[in-house]
């Protein structure tokens, strides 16, 4: 019975964390924010909503310049933010745009062809990540950032979400110059049809899937629990130590060919 009242008391106090918790947010309006579709109607180009993409470490670029194959090809950031190009040798382009980037090059070029014309598109944008916090997993994980990606994508990235995850009050973050700004995201929504929280997400932003009330209790359970469950465990191992030995050498000998 003691044990019993002791777990409530555990059980009541985690729902009383986690409503707390969640009561001290204030969350941002979502209207604030773009959608995929408000987007497409105001601009066609995603770069004019998350900025212009600036070329860092380690990207990869794809660099064509025609009647030029030599010239022409994948070239990847160094750490130092460099590319090794044909005739130019070192070429600094961490934070440069692929149309800067362009420019640069046919300008640079000239020197040693005639005038040509440089395209530079990105094959690998590695720089750029956002992140997704599971309290259900109690991980973290990165996702490369391809500049078009919404809540949806990012969570499909990452696998979904568990039973345990709290669906309806999973928490966009995204730190700005300006301050930090927290939106309320309704997966369970979004999964319904009403695509109204599926925003875009930008560079950095850090989406937080929350557990569900019946999954903190059973987190508390297990961490006022864990150890008694060691010393058990402990105990069992010394206590079947012996009999462990005795197997371990009755097979070593039935393994062990007879010598006549």
């Amino acid at each position: 019975m003691v044990a019993k009242t002791h777990l409530l008391l555990i059980g009541l106090v985690a729902v009383a964390v986690v409503i707390s918790g969640c009561a001290g947010i204030e969350f941002e309006d979502i209207e604030k924010t773009a959608t995929r579709h408000q987007l497409r109607e105001v601009e066609k180009r995603y770069e004019q909503f998350n900025g212009t993409y600036r070329i860092g470490i380690p990207d990869v670029l794809n660099v064509n310049v025609p009647d030029h194959p030599d010239l022409s090809g994948s070239y990847e950031v160094r750490p130092d933010g460099n590319i090794s190009f044909p005739l130019l040798r070192d070429v600094y382009v961490e934070g440069l745009t692929p149309i800067q980037l362009s420019n640069l090059l046919a300008k640079e070029l000239e020197r040693f062809v005639k005038k040509v014309e440089v395209l530079v598109t990105m094959t690998g944008m590695y720089s750029r990540n956002v992140f997704v916090a599971s309290r259900s997993s109690s991980r973290i994980s990165m996702l490369r950032f391809t500049g078009d990606m919404t809540v949806l994508d990012v969570l499909a990235m990452n696998g979904g979400y568990t039973k345990q995850a709290y669906s309806s009050r999973i928490r966009l973050m995204r730190d700005n110059p300006e301050g930090k700004e927290i939106y309320k995201i309704r997966a369970d929504h979004i999964l319904r049809g009403d695509f109204t929280t599926n925003v875009l997400v930008k560079e950095n932003d850090v989406l937080y899937v929350p557990a569900t009330i019946m999954a903190e209790v059973g987190y508390v359970v297990d961490m006022f629990t864990y150890p008694l469950r060691s010393l058990v465990q402990g105990a069992r191992m010394v206590s079947e130590a012996p009999y462990s030995m005795r197997y371990a050498r009755e097979r070593s000998r039935r393994a062990t060919p007879s010598s006549y």
